[in-house]
């Protein structure tokens, strides 16, 4: 047993002069909108050269549905606001970029009702036109993507309820074809992105439901499958991205339809068919943001958090990583380290209801994801080796390197 325990403290000595570091990622606050744009939800926003746009949109109160269009150039941290948009003023719709111009349709008009329109944005020109509308329901809360040269447009909300069914329209034919319907439950208000040769679409809710499911979409093949679910709760009401050959779900609400506690924000890899809790974005999460990708950078606005609709602008570089050394002795996340069946969190540590744990390997995976109300986390189960503690208490993530030393 001695034996053991002088083996198992060497590995730990040398395991912490061989990983002195710890990698955090942090938000920083951009140059909020002007005073002229109003704060609001279900911004249409997307990328196009270089720069960052947000249009259309609506207010909580009083359901204010918005027309204008703002575009904001990183090189200056500054907005500036462009021609109205033509169509009809709008919530509930959505942008995307594809091949050099900006396409925004559906979506929701006080007036109207439901709409189906579709539109394409010329940054060059500053002008938009009006492409044939989609032969299908009009509806609000799509999920709208758009991969080698076609935009896919799948579920949503309508005066007939949620939808199920898929279509692609051909950017050159300017054609509408009906695919396979998507295959999980009808829904609105889902999450999406592209990846490579694929699309993915999922979560969402309908009705009492909030789902945590994933599809990908396959257009060569033309088949759907699914893929890993969320390690965590179900959510509905957030913004998505893709960066480097990986997806990206930002914010939002959770199974109770109310904003997460913090800004929860999570990376889907396909290659391993894995899910990764990335730092929160700071303060709740919020109902119905936008965001858009501008190199390695990605920048959060809009949306409705806890106190109410907002314009500001938050950014994530994924270039930017800052190295924290370990945490010394003096600020112990848990002992003892190394451990065995368990490890017991300090006690300034431990909140009754949002205390919360995670165990990575060396490759990066979660291997452990908890909540702690009593400060005792058990590790019976985990293999013998090195791992990344985590915790995470009121939005704030801390890091400790622990060697596990299983039966």
């Amino acid at each position: 047993m001695m034996t053991r325990k002088l083996l198992v403290s060497f590995l730990f000595i040398c395991f912490i002069l061989g990983l002195s570091q710890a990698q955090t990622r942090k938000w920083t606050r951009m140059e909020t909108m002007p005073r002229e744009a109003a704060a609001r939800n279900h911004p249409a926003t997307f990328t196009l050269d270089g720069k960052g746009y947000v249009a259309t949109g609506n207010t909580i109160i009083n359901s204010i549905f918005f027309k204008d269009v703002w575009r904001y150039d990183p090189s200056l941290n500054q907005w500036e606001q462009l021609d109205t948009f033509p169509g009809l003023a709008r919530g509930y719709a959505y942008g995307v970029a594809h091949e050099g111009k900006a396409y925004l349709g559906f979506g929701l008009n006080p007036d109207v009702g439901f709409l189906k329109d579709l539109w394409e944005f010329d940054a060059a020109t500053e002008t938009w036109k009006e492409l044939p509308s989609c032969p299908c329901e009009p509806r609000s809360h799509p999920a709208f993507l758009a991969h080698k040269g076609k935009l896919y447009l799948a579920v949503g909300g309508s005066s007939k309820g949620d939808l199920q069914d898929f279509w692609e329209y051909d950017i050159t034919s300017q054609a509408w074809t009906q695919l396979d319907s998507f295959p999980g439950p009808k829904r609105h208000h889902p999450y999406y992105f592209e990846i490579g040769d694929f699309v993915d679409v999922g979560f969402g809710h309908s009705g009492p439901n909030i789902y945590k499911d994933m599809y990908r979409y396959d257009p060569a093949n033309k088949i759907w499958a699914q893929v890993a679910s969320l390690p965590d709760q179900g959510r509905v009401a957030g913004t998505q991205f893709t960066y480097k050959g990986k997806g990206y779900v930002l914010s939002g609400q959770g199974e109770d339809h109310q904003n997460f506690r913090t800004g929860e924000f999570w990376e889907y890899d396909p290659v391993t068919n894995q899910w990764t809790d990335m730092p929160a974005h700071p303060g709740s999460g919020r109902w119905a943001p936008g965001s858009f990708l501008i190199e390695d950078k990605v920048y959060l606005t809009c949306g409705t958090p806890d106190e109410g609709d907002v314009k500001d602008l938050w950014m994530f570089n994924f270039d930017e990583i800052s190295k924290t050394d370990l945490v010394q002795n003096n600020d112990v996340l848990f002992s003892p380290n190394p451990a065995f069946d368990f490890v017991k969190l300090d006690l300034n540590l431990i909140d009754e209801k949002h205390t919360e744990v995670q165990i990575r390997d060396a490759f990066g995976k979660s291997i452990y994801l908890n909540y702690s109300s009593d400060g005792i986390v058990n590790l019976s189960g985990i293999p013998s080796g090195f791992y990344t503690f985590s915790v995470r208490q009121r939005g704030e993530w801390k890091f400790q390197k622990i060697f596990i030393a299983g039966k």
